[in-house]
């Protein structure tokens, strides 16, 4: 990745005269831009309204790095001043607004970047702008949307501004997630202009789950900071976002985990609430012969409940024994931040007696129970009795001597509402706080044994809380489902081994769902191709009491060269096909003698020609070339420079092309 802002960056522009910033990059500018602050009395302080403006510079070491550090501080002789931060790295900046008061001030909202006028704010050189709106979380199918600007809505802790044509863009995100949610919007005029831009620590919508009009919540102090807000201007976005996961990951680092990818399987898409011991037994038996391709680098496989477990717990110390006994290493299913209806005025398991669920509910400002989502209940994160729960639940995973736990509806522990610890009043606050428990409960230091953690449905950000988080909501076996998943990896393969250990892909089901008709041969191994390319936790999810389930799955799973693609646990780039809300059909990875390909043709209907010049993949543009298929084994000569693939309906290949 080339340099795109000097240390010296010239492209800021700090207007002393009226207190307006402005940003110049390579590709275009930012105009007249303010920061403002909403106080608790609704007064809304712009830096703009101030009398005084000045500005300072030093040099500053930050957890990103080395940075060149341009405040630009207002004043107007009132009780409180407004100081802008903008930290000049290599490649880019990160931006954050402070309110500073003489008595204590309250806020639920800053926007360090703020743009609106008659006349554009943030010009391109090239036309036709479009803005990638990134969901909050993975839940209720959410989508990554690449709207022409004019149409787009509300962006979550990250986007993309670019041009339609080219790989060169702006990418802006937060890089703290201690206590706000940041949300992007921008709003353009009839012709396509960015007549308004915001990048807002302080959002709350249905999106964040935060439902009936909840608001954010106040933070309070005499500093008062908003997130800082990463923003570049790369000639490939991809680098980009790449960049801006570093940044992120330097603030907060990763969840580790020293072992390899994790290979085996998953109760739910194969038998969801119908799991039984017997179910469990029959999976382990089956991934227990085909273990010999299907495995990890260790020579290890998991053997994994999903939900609905707990109408048997009398059987978790005999599953665990049977999958030791495999050789296999079992894992279960938990999820710490929720609980259903008819649970309220049950007693809460590990607070001996002192808490039913409803003591535990999180609610709003008037004390009433904030509403359901998938029809599941928040729990306080802060509460003691969640607390306690946790640890009873916790221990007894430990005890029964799981090495996994799939961790469902976290988001539910980020919403806002009225918490018991009044230290914390903001839902991601409260969300770091529960999280950092459960993490610390099932840490290898209490299990003495590592367990590794994979979170479902969760927020983006915060990280650091799971060796993985799922990449999208749930993804079964059709090819609609395999288009959905590659949507989301399209926008989020870069959080592999930078965020998260891994991305999971979700369960990879090869012919069945257990509601749904079975797929074709041609989606079973599309489905098997997104957990690849995905960077890999390839856990499986067929019922093999069935025979052609049994038959797919030695004929799909137990390709040895692809399965040592997916274990080396790294995240496939997009190359082409990106658009809209669709997801890119062409994915590759570079390793040490190849360049692996994946390309995808989404329609159950119609054939494609993919046509792949090689420049796009990392070789040499008109480089001679082979391309071996690792499902055919066929070789064949590329001699021009293009890569050519025929694809039926349905169809995906996985090719190496190498010189």
């Amino acid at each position: 990745m080339g340099v795109n802002m000097n240390i010296d960056w010239g492209g800021l522009q700090l207007n002393e005269e009226t207190g307006c910033f402005s940003i110049c990059f390579s590709g275009g500018e930012f105009k007249n831009l303010h920061a403002q602050v909403r106080l608790q009395d609704g007064t809304c302080l712009k830096t703009t309204d101030m009398k005084q403006h000045t500005k300072r510079v030093s040099e500053e070491k930050t957890e990103i790095g080395g940075c060149r550090r341009e405040e630009f501080i207002h004043e107007d002789g009132g009780r409180i001043r407004l100081i802008q931060q903008f930290d000049v790295y290599a490649d880019y900046i990160t931006i954050r607004l402070l309110a500073e008061g003489e008595d204590v001030l309250s806020t639920n909202c800053m926007t360090p970047l703020y743009g609106c006028g008659e006349e554009p704010v943030l010009v391109m050189k090239e036309k036709d702008i479009r803005f990638l709106s990134v969901p909050f979380d993975n839940d209720k199918w959410a989508k990554f949307v690449d709207y022409p600007v004019k149409y787009s809505r509300m962006s979550y802790e990250f986007t993309v501004v670019h041009p339609e044509k080219g790989n060169a863009g702006l990418v802006m995100g937060s890089v703290d997630h201690d206590c706000w949610k940041t949300g992007f919007q921008a709003a353009a005029d009839k012709d396509g202009s960015i007549v308004e831009f915001r990048g807002i620590s302080g959002v709350a919508t249905e999106d964040t789950r935060d439902l009936d009009g909840a608001e954010h919540g106040w933070l309070s102090g005499t500093q008062v900071c908003s997130s800082r807000i990463f923003l570049g201007w790369f000639e490939d976005t991809r680098d980009g976002l790449q960049a801006f996961g570093k940044a992120n990951a330097a603030v907060k680092p990763a969840l580790p985990w020293e072992g390899p990818v994790i290979f085996g399987w998953n109760s739910w898409a194969a038998l969801m609430g119908k799991v039984t011991f017997e179910k469990y037994k029959e999976a382990c038996d089956f991934m227990k012969s085909i273990k010999d391709t299907y495995q990890g680098s260790d020579g290890k496989q998991y053997v994994n409940y999903d939900a609905a477990w707990g109408r048997f717990t009398n059987k978790m110390r005999d599953s665990v024994a049977y999958a030791e006994a495999n050789g296999q290493e079992p894992g279960t299913y938990y999820s710490p931040f929720i609980t259903h209806e008819h649970q309220f005025k049950q007693e809460v398991p590990g607070t001996n007696g002192n808490y039913l669920f409803e003591d535990l509910l999180l609610r709003d400002k008037d004390g009433k129970i904030l509403p359901q989502i998938d029809g599941l209940y928040s729990l306080d994160p802060t509460h003691p009795g969640t607390m306690d729960y946790i640890s009873y639940e916790t221990d007894n995973i430990i005890k029964w001597g799981f090495r996994s736990v799939k961790t469902d509806f976290v988001g539910h522990g980020c919403r806002e509402g009225i918490f018991y610890n009044k230290d914390i009043t903001t839902g991601v606050q409260a969300f770091n706080f529960g999280m950092s428990h459960f993490v610390e409960c099932l840490s290898e230091k209490r299990a003495g044994y590592p367990i590794f953690i994979s979170l479902s449905i969760a927020p983006i950000m915060p990280h650091g809380y799971g060796h993985a988080r799922r990449i999208s909501c749930d993804a079964f076996g059709s090819l609609d489902q395999s288009a959905y998943l590659n949507n989301c990896i399209t926008y989020l393969w870069w959080m592999n081994d930078c965020l998260y250990r891994f991305n999971d892909p979700d369960h990879i089901v090869t012919y069945k769902t257990y509601d749904k008709h079975s797929t074709t041969l041609e989606e079973g191994r599309t489905r098997y191709h997104t957990g690849v390319i995905c960077g890999s936790l390839m856990l499986t999810s067929d019922d093999y009491g069935i025979p052609e389930a049994r038959e797919r799955a030695r004929e799909v799973l137990t390709n040895e060269e692809i399965n040592a693609v997916a274990r080396k646990g790294e995240s496939f780039r997009p190359v082409s096909g990106a658009q809209g809300e669709f997801a890119a059909d062409v994915f590759a990875r570079k390793d040490e003698d190849a360049v692996v390909v994946a390309a995808f043709n989404y329609s159950l209907s119609d054939e494609r020609q993919v046509v792949i010049p090689v420049e796009e993949i990392g070789l040499e543009k008109g480089q001679r070339c082979k391309v071996k298929d690792l499902w055919t084994k066929k070789v064949t000569e590329c001699e021009d420079g293009y890569v050519r693939i025929k694809l039926i309906p349905a169809q995906s290949v996985m090719i190496k092309v190498y010189s």
